[in-house]
């Protein structure tokens, strides 16, 4: 498996890019550490729906962090940029214009700053600020402000200027500008004006269909069914190798399962971790805030897992990489227009 080289300059705190294994398959963590910015758009101005979860984060994080140290597991943790604001106004200084959305829902609203003025559910910069300190967590990009770049009305621009609005942010708090993104919504666009902002590596969706976007209708219905049912199939497995610049997700963790369908998906867990080939990466992702209910029973089914990879690390059966330790040399522009988004239809 290709490791980082040196002349890529990561936010990966206090860790050098794992050394050789390519005889090894890589396990790969990517967290969407968004808060109310990945939902905003679903929520708007009701300020208490899902609030139970997005403010639980404060203690879900730490915890995380607890556990990736103990186990020496290296995550990336994809952050919309916006978090590591202090403040409404800081927030509105850096971030650029909203993209003139078709669907106007998607625009940050100003007032949401009136609505949470102490911005509780939009700002964390000493959460930011932990992940960054962690030993082996790379601070990735969800965007600035959350945009999902597949949307009408979105533009090169538009992109440009929020992940360049993200670079100068972690330049002047952490030191280097991120090189891993995850786009917002599983939306991979843009990918040519992403490397251009010194993005080196993304995650992209899983391949069939039905992990990528779909229209509002009985299609998406249909998508959503086939997605659970993929995730408590054990016969399958997802982990492949690198494609260009980008790692595809593997599997979305999802401990809030029945304890017979948790059961499922984690003989296939087991089944991706048995399999994967030194070629291959297997890719686990999930949010923080998919812990924020019933999260003891939640974080217990996570450490689970979590033991399971540190135990194929230690036994030299894999290795834990974050997304920068994937980073391809070279990594090669994308074409524009080679995006590989799954049509609307």
């Amino acid at each position: 498996m290709t490791t980082q080289p040196a002349h890529v300059v990561t936010s990966v705190a206090h860790a050098p890019a794992v050394p050789g294994r390519g005889d090894l398959p890589s396990i790969v963590i990517s967290l969407d550490f968004e808060m109310r910015w990945g939902v905003h758009h679903r929520l708007r101005y009701q300020m208490d729906a899902y609030r139970e979860n997005l403010e639980a984060e404060r203690t879900v994080v730490p915890a995380l962090l607890k556990l990736f140290a103990e186990r020496v597991i290296r995550a990336t943790w994809a952050t919309v940029g916006g978090l590591a604001c202090k403040n409404w106004d800081e927030y509105f200084r850096r971030a650029p214009l909203s993209p003139r959305y078709a669907n106007r829902q998607l625009a940050v609203s100003p007032l949401y700053a009136e609505l949470d003025p102490a911005g509780k559910l939009y700002f964390a910069p000493d959460l930011v600020q932990s992940i960054h300190d962690t030993p082996g967590q790379e601070l990735g990009t969800h965007t600035f402000s959350h945009i999902p770049m597949d949307e009408a009305g979105v533009t090169a621009a538009d992109v440009k200027g929020d992940l360049e609005a993200v670079a100068v942010l972690w330049r002047e708090r952490f030191g280097a500008a991120p090189v891993s993104l995850v786009f917002p919504r599983n939306q991979t666009a843009f990918t040519s004006v992403a490397h251009d902002c010194g993005i080196r590596i993304w995650r992209g969706s899983e391949t069939p269909w039905y992990h990528r976007k779909t229209p509002a209708t009985s299609q998406h219905v249909v998508a959503r069914a086939l997605r659970w049912l993929d995730a408590v199939d054990p016969l399958v497995r997802r982990a492949c190798a690198l494609d260009g610049c980008m790692t595809r997700a593997s599997l979305f963790l999802r401990t809030d399962l029945t304890d017979a369908a948790w059961g499922l998906h984690l003989a296939r867990i087991r089944r991706e971790l048995t399999f994967t080939s030194p070629d291959e990466v297997f890719h686990l992702w999930w949010h923080p805030h998919n812990l924020g209910v019933d999260t003891q029973k939640r974080m217990a089914r996570l450490e689970h897992v979590l033991d399971l990879i540190a135990e194929k690390s230690r036994r030299g059966l894999a290795v834990s990489r974050c997304m920068a330790d994937l980073v391809p040399a070279p990594c090669e522009r994308p074409e524009p227009g080679s995006e590989g988004v799954a049509p609307a239809g």
